[in-house]
């Protein structure tokens, strides 16, 4: 009996110890899961930069400082905002640091304080008192940049006699203002205050109660309303343009309008359109302030070489300009550029104020400036270092060969053979390019799918054998519109394309696309694009054999013959995607295959479909993922833009994805990552497609 009682508590003290030995493991295991959540969310030191393409956006606005040299800002539709450097003559952006900053609606400098600069954003008005290198929220409002009348302006306005007393015309809240810098703001309930307030003009010469007593504020087709005792009461001016769309106060108001060009002076206003150009649409307009009399004014249409006009008198005649009478001469930094690009959708023109006859103007693929207006011919120089504002629709890094493909927006896309030149020409003489796909094993052929319309009209394939020097046109199946594009790893006759529309079927080709025939057991309607922003990416070629894969709804389809016929690999689904979807199989190896699924992280497969897992599920959201360069070992290096432990970021891993290294650096990337592809020569080199910053690229 006792001996039992004796061996009983020995067998609870030793359960005892078994459990607290356990709890001092689980006690022992924390710090170790917190130091490897370290090291999973380490940062690397990396630099940004752009890929070096040219402009290609809209520039709606640009202001010069009145007294300040290389004080100059300009404002994009898409591209957020830059700032002129003189010192490499070229752009600076200055949005990168925030997180919303896609474009632009309104900017205004400030006359007392030089290194001052305000934005209207899309989530509010901000400002910066250091040339744009830091930034403070001083009024949450609605803006939309990339909305029609974005040409119009500028919504922003600072006393030029009161740095306190700042403007805030709203995309559909009216206008508000602040008396004391930004502080505090009030709605003025004497303009309409659901209205789309797109300018407002300060007359300095007139000052009560320590600021200007008379503002003009523009609503487009309400008309001009006017304020005599510095802003607190607005009345509709009799007479006044009933839809305007700039007005600028240099002595006199100006104002363009949706019929022509007035001026406003002593209570009278006065038509002062060119007679050549009655009735028409004008927008940009500018006035000399070292010579009142000189002017300049410009029509706005959805065309190339809109009606530009100068006058030296006052706008009592007008010559126009890029005629035979008054040529001009073209001179463009981006050789790529077409010659007929001038003068398009002409947005704002300002005379530099410290050189009399430096003018610039801004449209919809860039910003021209000439130094003498006055002269005949006139030399217009393009002003696009720096600017890089397209959007990114694909990437693509081949191993040898061009750096990266480029696909975008309205000029097609490019192909960059290094990070600081020029391209040469376009990748191909057409407005949209959503797929490129290149040959493994000989990069220089390489296909490409195109659309004249960003809905896919006039979808057409090329193909190359010398990286896009020259193009082969082939045929696509009937009715083919959007989709998807990929070539065999090891043979460049060997092709696959998806049909984009919603039921979209899949076909192979032997010859290059010059015929194709339906494929057999492939899955439908996996691209399902309605426009060209598609970001879904479900075809790949193996990197290694003959192989394709689809992935649709969670399973993944394989062919080994070509694209001929396809069987469903995984009998269990893994997650589908929301948005974003990539199929990317693993370079060097064959059947590795991983799936970036957008919200739904990212998963990989090393048997060709058969078994997937998730790789590191901290990595709880894969938007975008690519293979780069291994560093110095035989395993590629995977980028990744997601959210890992609830941090959204870019990611670097250099092994399979056990961790990752945030390679962010600050850079926010406030017109979105769009795409994404890691350069295959370079080790550590990513690039990134955005939704209006071009293609950005870091490296260590």
């Amino acid at each position: 009996m006792k001996k039992s009682k004796i061996f009983f508590v020995f067998w609870i003290s030793l359960l005892l110890g078994v459990f607290t030995s356990c709890n001092k493991n689980i006690l022992v295991e924390k710090p170790q899961k917190q130091e490897l959540e370290i090291m999973t969310k380490s940062v690397l030191v990396y630099s940004w930069g752009s890929v070096t393409t040219g402009g290609g956006g809209y520039v709606t606005g640009i202001v010069i400082h009145p007294t300040t040299a290389d004080r100059m800002y300009i404002r994009t539709d898409v591209g957020g905002a830059y700032r002129w450097e003189s010192a490499t003559s070229g752009w600076i952006p200055i949005l990168e640091g925030l997180s919303t900053g896609n474009g632009a609606e309104g900017i205004a400098i400030d006359k007392n304080y030089p290194d001052r600069v305000y934005v209207a954003l899309s989530d509010g008005v901000y400002r910066s008192n250091d040339r744009g290198a830091n930034w403070a929220k001083l009024l949450s409002t609605t803006y939309s940049p990339n909305s029609d009348l974005r040409w119009d302006g500028e919504c922003l306005s600072v006393d030029p006699n009161n740095s306190s007393v700042i403007y805030a015309g709203t995309h559909g809240n009216g206008l508000y203002r602040s008396l004391d810098g930004g502080t505090s703001w009030a709605q003025i309930t004497s303009l309409p205050t659901t209205s789309n307030v797109r300018s407002v003009a300060i007359n300095p010469n007139v000052i009560a109660n320590g600021r200007s007593s008379k503002v003009y504020i523009g609503i487009p087709g309400t008309g001009v309303y006017k304020s005599t005792d510095g802003g607190d009461i607005f009345a509709v001016e009799s007479g006044a343009p009933a839809s305007p769309n700039r007005m600028i106060f240099v002595d006199k108001l100006y104002v363009s309008h949706a019929t022509g060009l007035a001026k406003y002076g002593d209570g009278v206003w006065t038509d002062l359109t060119p007679s050549a150009g009655l009735n028409k649409y004008y927008c940009g307009i500018t006035v000399d302030p070292t010579n009142p009399l000189k002017m300049a004014v410009c029509q706005w249409s959805k065309t190339f070489n809109n009606p530009f006009f100068r006058s030296s008198n006052g706008g009592t005649s007008w010559e126009q300009i890029n005629t035979t009478t008054f040529p001009i001469v073209k001179h463009l930094e981006a050789p790529w550029w077409p010659s007929s690009w001038f003068s398009s959708a002409t947005a704002c023109l300002a005379f530099d104020p410290l050189h009399s006859g430096n003018l610039y103007y801004t449209d919809w693929f860039g910003i021209w400036n000439t130094t003498n207006l006055w002269t005949n011919p006139i030399d217009f120089y393009t002003r696009e270092k720096g600017h890089e504002e397209t959007v990114v629709l694909t990437l693509a890094a081949p191993p040898s060969g061009a750096l990266v493909y480029s696909g975008v927006c309205d000029v097609f896309g490019f192909r960059h053979d290094a990070l600081g030149t020029f391209p040469t020409k376009q990748l191909y003489g057409i407005q949209e390019g959503f797929s490129i796909a290149y040959c493994e094993s000989s990069p220089l052929n390489i296909a490409i799918l195109g659309s004249s319309g960003n809905d896919g009209t006039g979808t057409i394939l090329r193909t190359s054998a010398d990286k896009g020097e020259t193009w082969t046109t082939r045929a696509l199946p009937s009715g083919a519109k959007l989709g998807r594009i990929a070539i065999c790893a090891t043979d460049a006759n060997k092709m696959v394309y998806i049909n984009g529309t919603s039921t979209g079927a899949v076909y192979y080709s032997t010859n290059k696309g010059s015929s194709w025939t339906v494929a057999t057991g492939a899955p439908t309607g996996t691209v399902n694009a309605v426009d060209v922003w598609s970001k879904s990416f479900p075809l790949a070629s193996d990197c290694v054999d003959n192989r394709f894969y689809i992935f649709k709804a969670g399973f993944l389809y394989a062919s080994t013959d070509g694209g001929a016929t396809w069987t469903k690999k995984n009998s269990t689904a893994i997650p589908g995607a929301n948005s974003f979807l990539n199929i990317v199989p693993k370079p060097e190896t064959t059947g590795e295959i991983w799936v970036s699924l957008d919200d739904n992280g990212l998963y990989k497969t090393t048997n060709g479909g058969v078994n997937f897992s998730q790789v590191n599920t901290s990595l709880t959201a894969s938007k975008v993922f690519a293979w780069g360069k291994a560093s110095g070992s035989t395993i590629p290096t995977a980028f990744c833009y997601g959210t890992l432990s609830g941090v959204v970021g870019m990611y670097r891993s250099v092994d399979s994805g056990t961790s990752w290294d945030e390679i962010a650096n600050g850079q926010k990337f406030p017109t979105g990552v769009k795409a994404l592809a890691a350069d295959r020569q370079t080790f550590g080199r990513v690039f990134v497609g955005t939704g209006g910053r071009g293609v950005l690229y870091g490296q260590p």
